[in-house]
């Protein structure tokens, strides 16, 4: 077993010329666990025991002078959306997270959430136009609300 403890770089940014890349896929809820024992597509048994910083797509946790070992985080099936202007953002992001559900914003200021029956019909009723479609809900788009140790102060973030 390879045992990982830190990211030494990502796919977008590093040169792996010639080498052999062996991915591990991950969904995207596991991409923020501290712990993990998983194998590559090549068949390597990996055990990654890291900080709470989130792996993201692309990230090598091994690399020598025949080959590299990235993340690729899976697609899955998910709600996508396009609100019409800040407001309609605010609201509905409200209640998907009032369920509790993580919400993925890209570039295109399109909402993204893993799809849940019950939530999907509910963005009809409302006239949002959900589409369900498969996706890639990375770190990159994740809206946040973090809470920091006693005195709790709302930080939002979009990454």
């Amino acid at each position: 077993m390879l045992l990982v403890e830190k990211v030494i770089g990502n796919l977008s940014n590093t040169n792996t010329g010639n080498l052999s890349i062996d991915f591990l896929d991950l969904d995207w809820f596991d991409t923020g666990k501290t712990t993990l024992r998983k194998r590559t597509r090549a068949g390597q048994e990996i055990g990654i025991r890291k900080d709470s910083t989130p792996l993201e797509d692309g990230d090598l946790l091994y690399l020598d002078g025949e080959r590299a070992i990235a993340i690729n985080i899976l697609p899955c099936e998910c709600i996508v959306f396009k609100p019409d202007n800040f407001k309609d953002m605010g609201t509905i992001c409200f209640e998907i997270g009032n369920k509790h559900i993580p919400v993925f914003i890209n570039e295109e200021a399109e909402v993204l959430v893993e799809f849940e029956n019950p939530l999907y019909r509910l963005l009809e009723r409302s006239g949002y136009e959900p589409r369900r479609e498969v996706r890639k809900l990375l770190k990159t788009h994740a809206l946040r609300v973090r809470r920091h140790g006693n005195n709790y102060t709302r930080k939002i973030t979009i990454k």
